[in-house]
């Protein structure tokens, strides 16, 4: 600023030396004691108007500051350029990361259990089996109670001499099952526990030893007829598992009679007619 008052206060001198000279010549020589007038400008007027400067965020703006000088008739202007530059501002906006945590879920596998069928038949299972001259046929509980009974009291005296008084007894004719396989007249009979029983004809007709049951001695004539049965059923219930479920037994109609034990064979499985 200093510099540009000197430039300034220089200017104003060389303009009022200049006026100076015009004006004596002018005059045409006028000598040193006459009276000159000069017409000076009484104030120097300067004007300057600042330079406005407006910051904004946008584009730069420049302002130009103009200073105007009169003097004498002579005019110099200078232009003083004053550049305002806004400042560049610069924002950077924080890169925000967001992790989302991952959720796993565990479905439980679905297990179905299946229950195994069970199937049970009606017939049940094999309980005797009886060979013949025109084969062979196995019969359940069930279906040898569908071919028919026979029932009746029959007890025995063992070897000793001891005597099991007459019971009631409900199972198949021993002549009936031989007629399922053709029929014959011999059978033999075999027992879970491996013993075997046979029986003639005469035999299966009734031709045993008889006894009174009562003294034990033997008899000859009883009230009906002597048969021999497969029992499946003693005094009205099941034979138990150390007899049965299947027995030979000899059946009269009345309680009359017992006969040998030994004929009386236990757990019978199969029966081979002959």
């Amino acid at each position: 600023m200093t510099v540009r008052r000197f430039l300034l206060l220089g200017f104003v001198v060389l303009a009022l030396v200049v006026a100076t000279v015009g004006l004596a010549a002018g005059c045409g020589g006028t000598p040193a004691n006459s009276t000159s007038s000069t017409a000076v400008a009484a104030d120097d007027t300067t004007s300057s108007s600042l330079a406005a400067t407006t910051l904004n965020s946008g584009p730069a703006t420049t302002a130009t500051a103009t200073s105007q000088t009169t003097s004498a008739g002579a005019a110099t202007t200078i232009t003083d350029a004053t550049t305002t530059t806004a400042a560049s501002t610069t924002t950077t906006a924080k890169a925000t990361t967001t992790t989302s945590k991952a959720t796993t879920t565990t479905t439980a596998k679905a297990t179905t259990t299946t229950a195994k069928a069970t199937t049970t038949t009606a017939a049940g299972p094999i309980v005797l089996t009886v060979t013949g001259p025109s084969g062979s046929k196995k019969f359940t509980m069930a279906q040898l109670k569908a071919l028919g009974s026979a029932s009746g009291y029959g007890g025995w005296k063992n070897r000793v001499g001891n005597i099991t008084a007459p019971m009631s007894w409900k199972g198949v004719s021993l002549s009936a099952l031989m007629d399922q396989v053709g029929g014959g007249s011999s059978v033999q009979v075999t027992a879970s526990d491996g013993y075997q029983q046979s029986f003639s004809s005469g035999e299966l007709s009734g031709g045993v030893t008889m006894y009174d049951p009562a003294t034990g001695d033997p008899i000859t004539s009883i009230s009906g007829k002597l048969r021999i049965i497969v029992a499946y059923s003693q005094g009205g219930s099941a034979i138990g598992s150390g007899e049965g479920p299947l027995r030979i037994a000899f059946i009269s109609p009345e309680k009359d009679q017992v006969t040998d034990g030994s004929n009386w064979a236990k757990l019978v499985v199969s029966i081979k007619v002959n």
